[in-house]
Order: C-alpha cells, then sequence, then structure tokens
C-alpha cells in the first residue's frame, strides 16, 4: 500500500474520492472527483483526468440523476482520450447505455451497449467490461420486451463467464440472465439462474446490491406471476436491505412499486392502489418504462374494482409512456386491455 506522502496531490484526491463512493457517500465523493479532475488535469495525468470523470458519471447514475448522467456519459464516450483504450471506450459507452436505459431510450441504450462491447470483444484481458457491456445491452432489449433477441444475447453473456470473471460481475451476469428467463417465461430456468446469482453476490459485501438483486429478482417473479413465500422473502429482504442503505426516493419508489405489485398479484386491490397512486404521483423521477408500468398496473387495480373511469386515465396514460420508452409490445399490450374492458381502439404513438 503505497504512503500516501509519496502520492502526488491528484492521485491522494482520487484515493479519498474513490474512498467516499465506496461509503456511497455520492455527493462528496461527486465534489471529491471533480477537484482530484482538476488536479490531475494540471499534473498533466490526463488518464487519472479521465477517470474521475468517470467516477462523476457513476456518482451522478448512482444518485438517480440520470440527465446529468447521459450528459457526463455522452462527453466521454466523445472525447479524444477515450478512443485511446479499448477499456475507456467500453467504460464510457457502458455507462451511456446505462444513462440512456434509465431515460427510456431504450433503442439508443441498446446501441451504445453494442457499441461498448465491440471495443473489448475478444480480448481476454477485458473480459469483466465485456461482461458489463453485455449486461447494458440485454437489459436495455429486455426492457423493450424485445427478448428472443435478448435471450440470445444471453447466451453469449453465459459463453464469457469463465473462471476469469470475478464473483460481484459474474453474480450481476446471471441475475441479467434469470431476468430475461422469467420475461421468457422460461421460470424454472429463471430460478437457476437467480440462484447462480445470489450463490455469487453477498449482502456482507455490499448490501446496495444485495437490495437490488433482491428487488429485482421479486419482480421477475411477479411478472411470472409467482405470488409464493420464495417470492415474499424476496420482497422483504429487498426492502430490508433498501432502508439499511438509505436508498434514494427513486429506489424507494421501485421498491414500493414491487410491494404494490405483490398487494395486487395476491388480490389485495386496496393497498395496491394506494401505493400506485403515491407511485404515479411522483412518476416523474423514475424512468420512462418503469412509470408506464406503475401506470398499467394502477389502471388494472382501479378496473378491477370498478372504477371505470379512474382507471381509463391511468391506462391511457400508461400507453403514452410505453410509447415515449420506444416500447412498442407493452404499449400494444396496455392498447389490447383498453380494448377488452371498455371497447376502446387507440393507436399506438
Amino acid at each position: 500500500m503505497p504512503n500516501p506522502q509519496q502520492l502526488t496531490p491528484h492521485l491522494v484526491a482520487e484515493l479519498t474520492a474513490r474512498a467516499s463512493w465506496k461509503k456511497r457517500d455520492y455527493g462528496n465523493a461527486f465534489t471529491q472527483a471533480g477537484s482530484a479532475a482538476d488536479l490531475a488535469l494540471q499534473a498533466g495525468d490526463e488518464l487519472s483526468w479521465w477517470n474521475m470523470k468517470h467516477l462523476q458519471a457513476e456518482c451522478l447514475r448512482d444518485q438517480g440523476l440520470i440527465e446529468e448522467c447521459l450528459q457526463l456519459a455522452r462527453f466521454l464516450a466523445e472525447h479524444p482520450f477515450t478512443a485511446t483504450s479499448p477499456d475507456l471506450g467500453a467504460r464510457a459507452y457502458t455507462v451511456l447505455a446505462v444513462s440512456l436505459q434509465g431515460l427510456g431510450r431504450l433503442q439508443e441504450a441498446a446501441q451504445a451497449a453494442s457499441t461498448a462491447g465491440s471495443f473489448v470483444a475478444g480480448n481476454a484481458k477485458f473480459v469483466n467490461l465485456h461482461v458489463q457491456a453485455q449486461q447494458a445491452l440485454i437489459a436495455a432489449l429486455a426492457e423493450g420486451r424485445l427478448l428472443d433477441e435478448a435471450w440470445r444475447e444471453c447466451m453469449v453473456l453465459e459463453s464469457l463467464l469463465t473462471q476469469y470473471v470475478d464473483d460481484d460481475t459474474a453474480g450481476k451476469a446471471y441475475w441479467v440472465i434469470g431476468n430475461v428467463a422469467f420475461l421468457s417465461n422460461r421460470v424454472t430456468e429463471g430460478g437457476t439462474f437467480h440462484d447462480l446469482a445470489a450463490e455469487r453476490l453477498s449482502p456482507s459485501k455490499d448490501v446496495d446490491l444485495w437490495a437490488r438483486f433482491n428487488r429485482a429478482s421479486a419482480e421477475m417473479r411477479l411478472q411470472a406471476k409467482l405470488g409464493d413465500a420464495a417470492t415474499l422473502r424476496c420482497i422483504e429482504r429487498a426492502e430490508l436491505a433498501t432502508d439499511i442503505v438509505d436508498a434514494n426516493e427513486r429506489e424507494r419508489l421501485e421498491m414500493s412499486l414491487v410491494r404494490a405489485h405483490w398487494h395486487y398479484l395476491t388480490g389485495d386491490m386496496a393497498a395496491a392502489t394506494a401505493i400506485l397512486e403515491k407511485v404515479c404521483a411522483r412518476a416523474s423521477i423514475l424512468a420512462t418504462h418503469t412509470a408506464a408500468e406503475a401506470h398499467f398496473l394502477l389502471g388494472q387495480a382501479l378496473a378491477s374494482q370498478g372504477l371505470a373511469e379512474e382507471s381509463r386515465h391511468y391506462l391511457e396514460e400508461a400507453a403514452t409512456l410505453f410509447d415515449k420508452a420506444a416500447a412498442s409490445e407493452r404499449s400494444a399490450t396496455v392498447r389490447e386491455y383498453l380494448g377488452n374492458a371498455y371497447g376502446q381502439n387507440l393507436q399506438g404513438g
């Protein structure tokens, strides 16, 4: 371990920023990374400058400041220094893909993720980066309900998971593959891949990641209409971990949506409606496709209680939001539901 007294000021500042980020103090980490980037530029260390700008993008992402993250990620992707090394290109375009996905711009996210993977494909030295880029590609395809494409890319991802991939990266990859399996009605395979993920992810190592994994696993199980004890355990673990890590408002809303879906699936429409009304009231801070799912679920819950006018309002908004997110299959599902329930024939946007 180097002695801090032997390090240059910009490297000391970089270590400080990374320490704050690891403690999830993202606001301070962002500020400290900015200072470190300035010092690195003054010292002529362009790689350290680039790394600190990238850390700032991650801080913005982790705070749910997705528009700001997108702007910085695009700046990095287009910066001339990024072209000097394939790993920089992969890292820049992966965070660009994640931010685009977070804004519901799924087609652009898939393109950015494909670009990220192309920088490092076939290079064993950067296999972890290739895995991360492939995950981003699959997530964008899956959220756009391009499930056949997503499953084909899952098979590519699985082939990358050799002994050279670290446990955290492999765990996240198995998590993504399991998600797509559930969405594709491969319920048994979904459970198997999520079990593989759980074996590699640990709450003692990263409780925030553990929270997000359990929330996602619960979401997939709910979409597969598995209202069983295993699903409830996932939800409860995710809620507890979310409280422990002091999640931001966006993450808490996403967790509330999961709990509301559980109530809906188990027939407690009043509880589901009460939660979903609060989620939809704050939907502007959610990704577009997530806001659309919340509106669709609330529309269905209201319809089941005979509240036709209120239901129609949320269903129409859900269709509009899915169109905005370029999730045409989900939009068509909402319009079909509207047609069946109210004889309404809305045209896609």
